[in-house]
């Protein structure tokens, strides 16, 4: 599904130059769990950004079902993760003038969908999640682990074939973490394939796959 080659990407801070990614390989099956591990600054959200096609690599290939995206345009690309590409984050960014379904919704708008359709795809979205009940609160009304839930319905709402996930748990107390563990569980038991950059060892124990970014090179762990 996925195939990166050589993948080298470098950032400037002022007359600096820090070479993050010095030549990332992986290949990812479709409906496999990955999880990609690393001390702060390693260059962990850097690949994920690269993945979702956010950032450009400097060097190297990057294959998706043996499509070409390091070389697309940016609309190219906007367009490649509004299709194929959902993208759940730590502080479930929610736009809190907007109450729980408006902001599930939002991706369809963009999607010219029927309101009617809209609304049962938001409703059986929520009612999947375990969150139905929610769905006209405002966002601050929510608890962690329900935040979190919205988010990934957000991601999810487009029915994309790859999930990207960064630090999902990293806010959550143990008892929301079990629940969104158990839920990615459950996605890629029904055939999604995510990845999942942690730095927790209970979210990286249930992916098929372990690696860590150390010195810019990515190095599969034994699980």
């Amino acid at each position: 599904m996925i195939q990166l080659k050589e993948i080298k990407k470098t950032y400037f801070m002022g007359k600096q130059q820090i070479e993050v990614l010095k030549g990332i390989d992986l290949e990812v099956n479709k409906g496999e769990m990955i999880a990609i591990m690393g001390r702060s600054g390693s260059g962990k959200s850097t690949l994920l950004n690269i993945l979702a096609g956010l950032d450009k690599p400097d060097h190297g290939i990057y294959l998706y079902q043996q499509e070409t995206i390091h070389e697309k345009t940016l609309n190219d690309l906007a367009e490649f993760r509004r299709k194929r590409i959902g993208f759940i984050l730590q502080n479930y960014p929610l736009i809190d003038s907007k109450n729980v379904f408006d902001n599930v919704a939002l991706p369809l708008k963009y999607s010219n969908i029927p309101k009617k359709e809209m609304t049962d795809k938001v409703t059986t979205m929520l009612s999947t999640l375990g969150i139905e009940y929610v769905q006209s609160r405002s966002v601050d009304m929510l608890s962690g682990g329900e935040a979190q839930r919205v988010a990934i319905a957000r991601a999810l709402i487009q029915q994309p074939e790859l999930i990207l996930a960064d630090e999902p748990t990293g806010s959550l107390d143990e008892e929301s973490e079990t629940e969104i563990l158990a839920l990615c569980k459950q996605l890629n038991d029904e055939g999604k394939t995510l990845i999942i950059v942690t730095h927790n060892p209970h979210v990286a124990e249930i992916c098929h796959k372990k690696y860590k970014i150390h010195d810019g090179k990515l190095i599969m762990m034994p699980h």
